[in-house]
Order: structure tokens, then C-alpha cells, then sequence
């Protein structure tokens, strides 16, 4: 059940995401959205107790820099959760995560996709390296099309990279057979929030 009945992009958003092989969730609120994060890290991370948790969250609402990721994490066993900061070896931290957590800038409705921007900060290692990926897609960021997705980076700087995401990572190169996870994440999920 949809929180916003009247959003269409929201539903179709999810139904095509849903389609393309990843999981939705939705939160109104802070207390739903991290309750969400909650239950998608149960969904998504094969239980390791040696896991590691690298979230880096930009391309979200302020409200969203004020959580403590860790400690919604270690509800749920025992990991180590790092944030992107300075000094920190990007790739290396993000090649030990079990889970990597991005914003987004837009997310589309009619192919069930999101946009990540790189920065010179973030780069695209948590979206790319760990095997499961978890992205935050705030409702108003939601457009109908790519096009119109695209049209937002034209009074933008543009970012030096970006990729559009749809579903997990999976190719049917070798000899027709499908294989789930061989350029990036084979688990995906969506958390629709508006705080």
C-alpha cells in the first residue's frame, strides 16, 4: 500500500523497479525511513558476522545527515559501518562492505531507474563494489522520464560521472545464460522517503 495514493510516479517507480529484479520499501517520516533501512539491510545482507556496512549518503534531504546510520545497523548484528570522510580509502572500504547506501539525484518512473552522480568526494564505489546496494530515493526527486531526469543536469554543473541504475547487475554474454551480479550488485533496493 502506496503512502501517496495520489503519486503515480511513486507507484510506477516501484512496479518497475520491483520488475527489473530490486525491492521497494516506502517511508513517511524519519522514524518510518530508518525502520526501512532496517528491515532492507535484513533483506538484502546474507547475515555475516564479520560484516561490514559502508553507507555514504548524498543526494538526500538535511534531515537525513542528523541519523546515526551505525547504530540502525548494529540493531541488527554486529558490523562495522563507515562513512565516506576524509582520508579514507574510498575503494577500499566500499570492497570489504556487504551493503553499499546512496542517495540519488532523480529516479524515473517510466523504466523504474535512478540516477547517481559521482563527485570528487564519492565517486561510485558504493553503488558499484559490494554486493548489494540500498539507494534513498526522496518522493519529489521521482520524474516520468528520463528525458526529464536529463533535462535537470542542463542548468547543473555537470558531474564528472553518473550512471543510470536499473535493477541489479546481470548479463546473458556468456552463452545466453543469465548471471545475476557480474558487473555489480546482484541484491538492489529502494527506499521511497519524504521526511
Amino acid at each position: 500500500m502506496s503512502y501517496w495514493p495520489d503519486d503515480g510516479n511513486v507507484e510506477a517507480f516501484s512496479q518497475r523497479w520491483v520488475q527489473s529484479g530490486g525491492m521497494v520499501w516506502e517511508a513517511k517520516g524519519l522514524g518510518a525511513l530508518t525502520e526501512a533501512v532496517g528491515e532492507a539491510w535484513q533483506q538484502l545482507v546474507v547475515p555475516d558476522p564479520a560484516a561490514v556496512v559502508w553507507p555514504v549518503i548524498y543526494w538526500v534531504n538535511q534531515e537525513l545527515e542528523t541519523i546515526d546510520w551505525s547504530q540502525i545497523f548494529e540493531t541488527r548484528g554486529p558490523v562495522e559501518a563507515w562513512q565516506w570522510g576524509p582520508g579514507k580509502d574510498l575503494r577500499s572500504v566500499a570492497s570489504r562492505a556487504v551493503l553499499g547506501m546512496t542517495g540519488c539525484a532523480w529516479a524515473v518512473a517510466a523504466t523504474g531507474s535512478v540516477a547517481i552522480y559521482a563527485s570528487e568526494d564519492t565517486g561510485l564505489w558504493p553503488s558499484i563494489l559490494p554486493p548489494a546496494h540500498l539507494v534513498l530515493v526522496a518522493r519529489p526527486r521521482i520524474v516520468g522520464t528520463v528525458a526529464e531526469g536529463l533535462s535537470q543536469m542542463a542548468g547543473d554543473c555537470l558531474p564528472p560521472l553518473f550512471k543510470i541504475v536499473t535493477g541489479p547487475s546481470m548479463t546473458a554474454d556468456i552463452e545466453g545464460t543469465l548471471v545475476i551480479g557480474v558487473h555489480g550488485p546482484g541484491r538492489v533496493g529502494a527506499i521511497v522517503y519524504e521526511v
